[in-house]
């Protein structure tokens, strides 16, 4: 009787299994719908995350996708969070949505169309020529009556290039006019949490997000930009001098600095 019972609930099994879809089943169809011809999606990360690949592997294709159409207004956000979607991964989407990296695909990735970003050069008057380190953070939100606050942190208090100039200017590479697309910033240092914090676009709750990846205008600082060199390179210099404290050359990543007394 038992083995009567044992062979009606294997071919029920089978049944039930033969009817669910196959990419259920197999986590490389995930990849494959993930990577192919289509744009990535808010789903194509979901379905990721809960088939139990880690945080870099998902960061990966993200990066190596060929397109990505991601919707990331506040309900968006909350939806992956409450999916499963891990805070660096989301950081990872903000950051190719704003214009991160697609290796492999038809649009150049962001460090390609402006050079290596280690090449970003800090020229002062007191250490000569300095280069920056980009740095990566992760994306936080606050609830402030109608308007969501969002920030992105970085790991530590003080940047470890520091100069006295203040006023210094910087070497980049960009094929374009790099205003509206590279910003000089000031950070918020919180000692607290022990890193420093740029404020991104608002939104408001029944209004959407705006500036989604850019600075907050009150952290943008106001430069001149003239090319130098080959077509490739700019000069940017702050419009006014710098009051002692944390900065950044921000493009996804932050090329921090410290300006001091």
């Amino acid at each position: 009787m038992k083995s009567r019972f044992a062979r009606i609930a294997v071919t029920g099994l089978m049944l039930t299994m033969s009817a669910v879809p196959l990419q259920l089943l197999t986590s490389s169809t995930a990849f494959a719908q993930a990577s192919g011809t289509a744009a990535m999606t808010n789903a194509d990360v979901v379905k990721l995350s809960k088939l139990g690949f880690g945080s870099d592997v998902i960061k990966a294709k993200i990066d190596g996708a060929s397109a990505v159409n991601f919707k990331l207004e506040v309900d968006d956000l909350v939806n992956l969070k409450s999916a499963g979607v891990s805070q660096d991964v989301i950081s990872e989407m903000l950051k190719r949505a704003n214009g991160g990296a697609a290796a492999g695909s038809g649009t150049p990735p962001m460090g390609a169309m402006m050079g290596n970003p280690n090449d970003v050069t800090m020229v002062t008057t007191d250490g000569g020529n300095l280069h920056l380190r980009g740095i990566s953070g992760t994306i936080s939100t606050t609830n402030a009556f109608v308007t969501v606050l969002e920030h992105y942190n970085f790991p530590g208090v003080a940047a470890a290039t520091r100069t006295h100039d203040a006023r210094p200017s910087f070497i980049v590479n960009s094929p374009d006019q790099p205003k509206g697309r590279i910003y000089i910033v000031s950070v918020e240092v919180d000692s607290h949490d022990q890193d420093r914090s740029l404020k991104l676009g608002n939104s408001r709750f029944w209004g959407g997000m705006k500036n989604v990846g850019a600075p907050d205008k009150d952290n943008q600082i106001a430069y001149d930009a003239v090319a130098v060199g080959n077509s490739n390179q700019w000069k940017l210099t702050p419009t006014k001098d710098l009051k002692p404290g944390e900065y950044g050359l921000y493009m996804g990543e932050l090329f921090d600095f410290g300006v001091d007394r």
